[in-house]
């Protein structure tokens, strides 16, 4: 297949997977049943446009770019089909910015186009990529990273990085992971130290303005978590269990493949490594300072997708038939995503909506009665 068909089966499969799970309304079942973060962005996008007194607590009120993009669309298609026709957006640029970034990596656009498709047939994106969130556009960030750092440390190209940074950073505070996989990946590839601290401390600036813009124009932006609580319960075992689940089901039939990778005696690709200590690592801190989710654990997948497919052409190495094996590609590629697909069947099959009354459900009981008319 050519590079453009590629392209088209990848944003093809990614719009399919967005619009069936695309945000809260949920008419087969007519309740939500999606995340508690939801009615906080929805507040959010309520303060933004003059009709709610205060924004909604910390973190959220920080998260202001798809609140903010929304309130101006939901005039014309409705809450829910604001934040999903964004997010939808933000995946199929995701998608393409990936695949971009992996084809001249890998030197394959198979291998870059099959990656794409695990991404959006991933539990979390389908979980959270379309709904009413704001994680897509860490992941998107993440892809930006990748792209970004195979091209070479000059000016502009640090600048023009720091100020899709100023942007990202208005739209979830883990887009900063980006810049620690940037440090990371360039310090393993061995480039020159001093120009790999120089290139960080800019981004970080970039940043840190985004940061002290929020200040300006949001009240009290900043990130509070129950870090003392969450560090004291760290050992206890049914937040080790929650946890392990969360682990588990971020890659669930991946985990094979993955492993079969990481204990093979072939030289690990950068990437993976690279996303091995910034995700692992985040993941692991997460564990203390918060609850670990699978949406956090899928900040591994810029270098784990790609590892999912290397390690399952390992597996299939034995066999003799290359036609054979690339039979046995395709049938697992088509578990994962079916499996993904099935498990997020129950809750997040969700379609554009011509209301918002199932957002409305989403509020505290007696909540929605403000919003009456609206909804």
């Amino acid at each position: 297949m050519t590079k453009s068909k590629w392209l088209l089966l990848v944003v093809t499969f990614s719009l399919l997977m967005a619009l069936t799970h695309f945000g809260n309304g949920n008419y087969i079942r007519g309740d939500p049943k999606l995340d508690f973060d939801s009615p906080f962005y929805v507040k959010l996008l309520l303060w933004l446009k003059g009709e709610y007194p205060e924004p909604p607590g910390q973190p959220f009120r920080m998260r202001v770019l798809n609140p903010f993009l929304a309130s101006y669309l939901s005039a014309l298609i409705g809450v829910n089909n604001a934040f999903g026709a964004l997010n939808t957006a933000f995946w199929i640029i995701t998608c393409l910015v990936y695949f971009f970034a992996l084809s001249k990596y890998l030197g394959s656009n198979e291998l870059a186009a099959i990656s794409c498709i695990l991404f959006s047939g991933s539990i979390p994106v389908l979980v959270y990529g379309a709904a009413i969130s704001t994680d897509m556009i860490g992941w998107l960030a993440l892809a930006v990273a990748v792209y970004y750092v195979q091209k070479p440390i000059r000016f502009q190209n640090i600048i023009l990085m720091g100020v899709c940074m100023y942007i990202f950073m208005f739209g979830r505070e883990v887009s900063i992971l980006a810049i620690a996989y940037i440090f990371i990946y360039r310090l393993i590839k061995g480039e020159k130290i001093s120009k790999i601290f120089l290139e960080s401390m800019i981004l970080g600036a970039f940043s840190i303005l985004a940061v002290l813009t929020l200040y300006m124009i949001i009240p009290n932006p900043g990130y509070t978590a129950y870090f003392y609580s969450s560090f004291l319960n760290a050992g206890n075992v049914e937040k080790i269990s929650k946890a392990v689940k969360q682990l588990a089901a971020t890659y669930h039939i991946g985990w094979i493949p993955l492993i079969a990778y990481s204990l093979s005696k072939t030289k690990k690709n950068t990437l993976f490594n690279t996303s091995v200590i910034v995700g692992g690592t985040f993941v692991f801190i997460d564990h203390f300072i918060g609850t670990i989710s699978s949406r956090f654990v899928f900040l591994t997948y810029p270098g784990l997708l790609p590892a999912i497919l290397l390690g399952t052409k390992k597996l299939l190495g034995n066999f003799a038939s290359k036609k054979f094996q690339k039979i046995l590609f395709y049938s697992f590629v088509s578990a994962y995503v079916l499996v993904g697909f099935i498990l997020t069947l129950e809750n997040n099959l969700a379609f554009p909506t011509v209301s918002d009354e199932a957002v409305a459900k989403l509020f505290p009981e007696g909540y929605n009665e403000l919003f009456n008319d609206r909804f």
